[in-house]
């Protein structure tokens, strides 16, 4: 038996726009994402039958829903799945066992679970194929869920179709400073099929949104980055639940350069010009809501936190 472990980093989406239905029952979207100093911890080993096991334990947040939830459906498994169709891996030594630490919120829209699946597709590259090329691990990543490929990709990203499309926004000689964040998990799980169904055929563009974006993480320029935050999905998750509102307000009034819903939610991010200034935001928050600060990483799950082989 051989085991690999990693440390999985969640996302915010700093721009994420709805460009249209698509006939596979998804929706076309646009969206600069980037991994945040959260992580879930993510541990692989072999087995030397063809049994597949998922054992999650929260760390600091709530991951019952998890132990009702079929094998099949859980991500991480997902991920297990595709990798053993592309490297076609049956019978015995096809087997492992999963185990997730489980640090982000589920339903807060940081992409928690598509952290595990990007986490386990990369302990596996290490145990079973570590030629693999980029490519096919990108698109093994796709069929686990939308997010997946980005956050494989790591670092500042373009993503684009359902997600299955990513692109890299800085060159490998492009080291901009982080930027500082204060994120607000409210506590609720906002469920991601309830908001697009509201959103029905609404399409929210922005022309120039990403390019913008993408302009002022290159130069690492926090307060240009805030005045290009857009989430084409936040007034349908406000309308479902009015307390985003409220919480994207209260960053306003502590400080925050500017504030956004994450992915579907529910957790809203603030940008800081600082660290400093990030800590005094989070000191003026609601203490009954969890509020962490934290940075934007250059990198992801396949560069600096991972995988580790013993």
């Amino acid at each position: 038996m051989a085991t690999a472990t990693i440390e999985a980093p969640a996302k915010v989406n700093l721009t994420l726009e709805i460009l249209g239905s698509r006939p596979d029952g998804y929706h076309e979207l646009r969206s600069v994402v980037m991994p945040v100093s959260l992580f879930e911890g993510v541990s692989v080993s072999t087995r030397t039958d063809d049994a597949v096991t998922c054992e999650t334990r929260g760390k600091g947040v709530d991951a019952s829903e998890l132990e009702s939830l079929p094998l099949e459906r859980q991500l991480a498994v997902k991920a297990v799945r595709a990798m053993q169709r592309r490297l076609g891996r049956t019978g015995p030594g096809s087997g492992v066992d999963v185990r997730v630490a489980k640090r982000v919120p589920i339903g807060a829209g940081m992409g928690g679970g598509s952290a595990d699946a990007a986490g386990v597709l990369a302990c596996l590259r290490a145990l079973w194929a570590p030629g693999m090329p980029e490519e096919e691990l990108l698109a093994a990543g796709a069929e686990c869920g939308s997010d997946v490929p980005a956050m494989l990709l790591g670092g500042a990203a373009l993503m684009e179709g359902r997600g299955e499309r990513v692109s890299r926004l800085l060159a490998p000689d492009e080291h901009p400073a982080p930027m500082w964040l204060v994120a607000v998990f409210p506590g609720y799980h906002v469920s991601t099929k309830a908001v697009y169904d509201a959103l029905g055929e609404g399409l929210t563009k922005r022309p120039g949104v990403c390019e913008n974006c993408a302009r002022s993480v290159r130069n690492g320029d926090a307060r240009a980055c805030a005045r290009s935050l857009f989430n084409g999905l936040q007034e349908t998750v406000t309308k479902l639940h009015p307390l985003t509102e409220r919480f994207c307000l209260a960053l306003g009034r502590g400080g925050a350069l500017g504030a956004l819903l994450t992915g579907s939610g529910s957790a809203v991010y603030g940008l800081a010009g600082s660290r400093e200034e990030a800590e005094a935001i989070r000191r003026k928050m609601d203490g009954t809501v969890r509020c962490e600060v934290l940075q934007t990483l250059p990198d992801g799950v396949m560069a600096a936190h991972g995988p580790l082989v013993p």
